[in-house]
């Protein structure tokens, strides 16, 4: 089969090569999938350039969310073969979804929404999967509060601020200059912070009458996380997401005077019983209009690598590669 693979980390434009690999055979508890439209993000180019911390050596084939139909079940499936599903792929193995056929584990495996197509599938699974488990799952949004989302131009900050409108919450978003702050506002943010122009934790205060955020959805890290700890409400969450700006700077002395409490956030980490929540939830908002989904950018499959290096720079949304 056709992948698109990096033998050696580096830069997407000069490691990824399309090559001819041998098809995987699912084993147990996994499904192979012959992959239509695979959704792209930021920890694509990580992967490829060797600072994703879940692909610790080549070679690495990208791709994290895809969306296709399952070839081959493994030993103990529940799952059908010709069944149309959205996943998240086996990126442990290093053998992502920019390729002809993908593994994925069942329980990262769903059925894809008939309201859906497979472009909109693909973008779907990871990043509102992901956005659920830290606005649900862990930080508990309630109607009526305010989430601030920092990175909100970006594929997971974006299906937060819908997820989090969805959910009844006053969304805040946090972006760099105009085009993003424009991006932020279409997805349905009701306030955008300009980053470059003004201090996060202050303006939060400001636009909140000092109450500040009852949740921050944080894909970010670094010095916007710490701004945004300065306007976080009392008995607020900080739920940790990624690190694309870094670390931040927690300060438990802080948090126990302030009373606020911070929580790590990912897509494998969950309980069957939350998987299940997440399903049922999901699947209702996209029935029911409340979730749609906007694709950013829809791309040939010979693209792949351009479209990764673009992560470097100023890419908004979700972009998908179709296979």
């Amino acid at each position: 089969m056709l992948a698109w693979q990096a033998d050696t980390f580096g830069e997407p434009l000069d490691v990824l090569t399309l090559k001819d690999i041998e098809k995987p055979v699912p084993g147990p508890g996994e499904v192979l999938i012959k992959v239509r439209a695979v959704g792209l993000g930021l920890p694509d180019l990580r992967s490829v350039q060797g600072r994703y911390p879940f692909v610790k050596s080549p070679p690495a084939i990208p791709g994290h969310s895809f969306c296709g139909t399952i070839a081959q079940v493994g030993p103990g499936s529940t799952l059908s073969p010709g069944t149309r599903v959205m996943a998240r792929t086996l990126y442990e193995s290093h053998a992502g979804a920019l390729a002809e056929y993908a593994l994925a584990k069942e329980f990262h495996t769903f059925a894809a929404p008939d309201e859906l197509d497979d472009i909109q599938a693909a973008a779907f699974v990871l990043s509102y999967h992901t956005a659920y488990v830290g606005l649900v799952s862990r930080a508990r949004l309630a109607e009526g509060e305010t989430l601030l989302v920092l990175g909100g131009s970006g594929a997971t900050g974006s299906a937060a601020i819908e997820l989090g409108k969805a959910l009844g919450a006053k969304v805040i978003a946090a972006a760099r200059g105009k085009a993003k702050i424009d991006f932020c506002r279409a997805q349905g943010a009701d306030h955008v912070i300009d980053t470059t122009r003004a201090n996060i934790g202050e303006s939060l205060r400001e636009l909140t009458g000092g109450h500040g955020a009852d949740v921050i959805f944080d894909p970010v890290g670094g010095e916007p996380s710490d701004q945004a700890v300065e306007g976080i409400a009392f008995g607020g969450r900080l739920v940790l997401v990624g690190n694309a700006a870094g670390l931040p700077n927690l300060n438990p002395l802080d948090m126990i005077g302030r009373t606020y409490a911070a929580m790590g956030a990912a897509f494998p980490n969950r309980t069957e019983a939350e998987r299940e929540e997440a399903i049922r939830d999901l699947d209702a908002m996209v029935r029911d209009g409340r979730l749609t989904v906007p694709v950013e950018g829809c791309h040939a499959f010979d693209a792949a690598p351009k479209v990764i290096a673009r992560f470097a720079g100023d890419t908004m949304g979700m972009q998908v590669i179709t296979v």
